[in-house]
């Protein structure tokens, strides 16, 4: 029997440099179009799973990138401009003494139509934003979508959470499968979709400034086997259109990192 000596199997330097180098490439060009979303120092944030969800100023969101989707992660900043005009007319809408849904109704139109005036996928200010952040593997902030007046489903739900809140209109963020269908339109389409929830006198209400079909809808009635139609109960904000629209699940995406709450320590000094 030959014996083979343990050194004999070893691989050159040369061969283990290689080896490692050509580690490091595969390795870069897998991760690095997902290095986003989270903060530098995670310590000082709290990770949520998704649900529906109380996002806070300064936190960072996950994109649909990493589901195979094309929009990067986001960095919630509302000092900018034009979100920081967006909170200020939305707090004078909540400041004054119109009715619950008039004030709703005002803030979805607010963000549907003065913030975002490009609300497609392929619109190309939109793609653009996309692909020169993509490039440079960086969270893209809120107001970006503000400044190019470009934003889907994601962007306009982000948004109206934080226009609602400057408002004192409480509502939590949600991102959700849902289903919608109608014979009239003949079309039955299966997709994911963001939007904000509401409660007003003890009931909770999405209210959506993307999807005129989820908007002014009860939640129990978005998440019951059979959705709404236009026999659904809907508050004064809702169009009863044709056609099947169904939440079928809460999901547990996207990654939210808020800031905590951090107080000063240093009264403990004195």
């Amino acid at each position: 029997m030959r014996m083979i000596s343990p050194a004999a199997n070893k691989p050159s330097l040369i061969g283990q440099r290689l080896s490692t180098f050509l580690t490091a490439v595969l390795l870069f060009c897998f991760l690095a179009p997902f290095a986003q979303a989270a903060p530098k120092i995670s310590d000082n944030y709290d990770v949520i799973q998704g649900g529906l969800t109380n996002i806070k100023d300064g936190a960072f969101v996950e994109g649909s990138l990493k589901m195979g989707g094309i929009q990067p992660d986001y960095f919630i900043d509302l000092t900018q401009e034009p979100l920081k005009s967006v909170m200020k007319s939305a707090e004078k809408i909540g400041h004054s003494k119109k009715l619950f849904w008039d004030k709703v109704g005002l803030i979805v139109e607010l963000v549907r139509s003065d913030v975002f005036k490009y609300n497609n996928y392929h619109n190309p200010y939109y793609r653009r934003l996309l692909k020169k952040y993509r490039e440079t593997n960086a969270d893209i902030p809120l107001h970006e979508y503000g400044v190019c007046a470009a934003g889907v489903c994601r962007e306009h739900a982000l948004v109206l959470h934080f226009a609602l809140k400057a408002a004192g209109i409480e509502n939590l963020h949600g991102y959700a499968s849902i289903y919608r269908a109608s014979k009239w339109l003949n079309f039955e389409v299966y997709e994911d979709h963001a939007f904000t929830v509401v409660e007003h006198k003890g009931t909770k209400w999405v209210v959506d400034a993307y999807y005129w079909g989820f908007n002014g809808f009860r939640l129990i009635d978005l998440m019951s086997p059979y959705g709404i139609t236009e026999a659904t109960p809907h508050a004064p904000i809702a169009d009863p259109a044709p056609g099947t629209r169904r939440i079928l699940q809460i999901n547990n995406f996207p990654i939210i990192y808020n800031p905590k709450n951090i107080s000063s320590k240093c009264s403990a000094i004195f």
